[in-house]
């Protein structure tokens, strides 16, 4: 895959980040449910929770670089806009 490089302000990188040190802290308590013995039914519970924070990050990502890219700055170039559509593209897989 091309590489991409859109825009992204520095508090939403920082707001990124954020969002994903919470969800490494979330791993690390299933790593410990798993190594306590919990109930299966709570680990589940706690990877569906996972699988949903890193796609909300994801869907953000791809939200803020799409409005970063089209909104500031006054004028939208094609290109901005293909780099956009493909980074959405990427962002459902």
């Amino acid at each position: 895959m091309s590489e991409l490089i859109l825009p992204l302000s520095n508090q939403s990188r920082a707001d990124l980040v954020t969002r994903l040190v919470r969800i490494e802290g979330q791993v690390r308590g299933v790593q410990r449910m798993l190594s306590e013995g919990r109930d299966c039914t709570d680990i589940v519970t706690q990877l569906n929770a996972i699988k949903a924070a890193v796609s909300s990050v994801g869907t953000t990502l791809a939200e803020r670089c799409a409005h970063e890219a089209l909104c500031d700055g006054g004028s939208t170039q094609p290109l901005d806009v293909e780099r956009v559509l493909a980074l959405l593209r990427a962002s459902r897989s």
